[in-house]
């Protein structure tokens, strides 16, 4: 029996998280790690460019997080974890993170979904 994958790892479009992008991105994922803190939170919401040079980040990342580019935040090696807590302090979700990386928006993707959740937990139903 051949020890091959019988399928592709790296499909078009599909960002994978390994060893080389932990390492690439290790500042960015520390950064949003820290949004666990509330406190941390408010920090960042009053000067988000000060706070993010604190933890160390380029120019480069900083723009980024700035222009919610979530798909170029996990290309440059952000843990898609800690890049929720990102986008969950500004007002964002994992539905916009997956919508940024198929261009689309969170809306739209939504629409594609074909199983759709009604009852969450503290909801009206």
């Amino acid at each position: 029996m051949s020890n091959s994958v019988p399928f592709n790892l790296d499909p078009p479009g599909t960002y994978i998280y390994d060893g080389p992008a932990s390492t690439r991105g290790y500042k960015l994922t520390k950064f949003g790690l820290s949004l666990r803190n509330p406190e941390n939170r408010k920090t960042f919401l009053a000067d988000e460019a000060g706070y993010m040079t604190e933890f160390g980040l380029s120019e480069d990342e900083i723009a980024m997080v700035r222009a919610r580019d979530w798909t170029g935040l996990i290309k440059a090696g952000g843990h898609l974890q800690s890049m929720l807590k990102v986008a969950a302090t500004v007002g964002e979700n994992l539905w916009h993170i997956g919508a940024h990386n198929a261009g689309m928006s969170a809306e739209e993707l939504q629409a594609l979904c074909p199983r759709k959740v009604t009852a969450l937990p503290g909801g009206d139903d």
